[in-house]
C-alpha cells in the first residue's frame, strides 16, 4: 500500500528514497562534477524539506 502525502501540491510518494549509501556515492560523484548526480541528490532530499515546510505552516496556522 502506497500512502499518498501530498504537501505544498507535491505527492510525496513519487519522489524518490536514497539509502545512506546512494547519499555518499552520490556526494562522491557531486564532488567530481557530476550534475546529473547533483539532481539525484536533490531530488532525493525534496521529501525531507517538504516535511520542514509543512511543519512550519502547520505552526504558523497554529498560531497565525
Amino acid at each position: 500500500m502506497i500512502r499518498k502525502v501530498e504537501i505544498a501540491g507535491v505527492n510525496t510518494a513519487n519522489l524518490p528514497m536514497l539509502s545512506n549509501e546512494e547519499k555518499q556515492e552520490l556526494l562522491i560523484r557531486i564532488k567530481n562534477g557530476d550534475k546529473e548526480a547533483r539532481e539525484t541528490f536533490i531530488n532525493g532530499n525534496l521529501r525531507l524539506v517538504l516535511s520542514v515546510v509543512q511543519r512550519f505552516t502547520r505552526k504558523r496556522r497554529k498560531y497565525g
